[in-house]
């Protein structure tokens, strides 16, 4: 009995002893690999150049020691992302970033837990110079706007500016179709918002303005009679004009502000004409149009 419970005694001592000797061999060993990391730049503008989005693989050496030596393959196909001010122009058509940019950044992610390096000094990026050109703005939405009941525009809806300068990779300029969009909106009188003007972005930026003013005027439209003494030759006639417009200027104005009336003479009469002087203005019935000369 008492040699059996030394015996399982002894055996315990021998399996505690190589789990202790496994891990101090462990935590002194040191072991390293060559893993590939992709250094990703997204598509972005720099230096007068653009960059498509591009992922260049690079090889690196990565090491470590202790328990951490039995993971190195975590960090294969790891991916850093290259900020566009760590770029510099190499050449026609390359952009260079330093391989030391891409080990700071796999430092900072895995903070000691394994050393990094590279013999590659640099990282090349291929790259398009940029175009420039100038893009009409146009409006998505029009159905969008509501006028009231009664309502007419003044002014119809307009952007200011209708176009600006953009700048990007040829196919983006080429490509390039921009526009505010108008939201649901009752347009009643006089109004004027800025919208953001959608179709930028990486590829494709804006070197004036990326908002827009959209602006335009309307005005509730009615009828107004106007009665109106005309001297045609020795007699004087009561002609009745009826107009239509804005409210505002039909009832502010007189009717010698809103149109001239006039009488053309021919032979036996006279043609009564109406012609409007005021934008948004028009006639819509002139009694009598025609008048017969008398005393001639």
């Amino acid at each position: 009995m008492i040699k059996r419970l030394f015996h399982r005694e002894f055996l315990l001592f021998l399996a505690l002893t190589s789990v202790i000797w496994a891990l101090i061999t462990v935590s002194k060993a040191e072991r390293s690999t060559t893993v590939v990391i992709y250094a990703n730049s997204p598509s972005s503008i720099v230096e007068d150049q653009f960059i498509t989005d591009t992922s260049i693989a690079l090889n690196v050496e990565v090491s470590a020691s202790g328990i951490n030596a039995l993971r190195l393959q975590e960090v294969d196909k790891e991916s850093v992302f290259i900020e566009p001010t760590a770029f510099a122009l190499k050449s026609d058509g390359m952009l260079v970033v330093q391989s030391a940019e891409v080990i700071a950044q796999l430092n900072s992610t895995y903070r000691g837990v394994y050393s990094f390096s590279t013999a590659t000094s640099e990282v090349l990026f291929p790259c398009e110079e940029l175009e420039r050109t100038r893009v009409p703005i146009s409006m998505e939405g029009l159905q969008n706007i509501r006028l009231p009941r009664g309502y007419k525009w003044l002014h119809p809806i307009t952007v200011d500016p209708d176009s600006i300068d953009v700048v990007g990779s040829p196919e983006a300029v080429f490509r390039a179709r921009l526009h505010v969009n108008l939201p649901d909106f009752l347009w009643d009188g006089n109004h004027a918002f800025d919208l953001p003007v959608e179709g930028l972005g990486s590829s494709l930026t804006s070197i004036s303005e990326e908002r827009i003013e959209v602006r335009g005027a309307s005005a509730l439209w009615i009828e107004n009679k106007f009665e109106v003494p005309l001297v045609l030759g020795s007699q004087i006639v009561d002609v009745e004009v009826w107009i239509s417009g804005p409210k505002k200027a039909l009832l502010s104005r007189t009717v010698e502000e809103l149109i001239t009336l006039s009488g053309i003479q021919n032979e036996t009469n006279y043609t009564i004409v109406a012609v409007p002087v005021k934008e948004n203005i028009s006639v819509l019935s002139v009694i009598p149009n025609r008048v017969e000369r008398i005393g001639q």
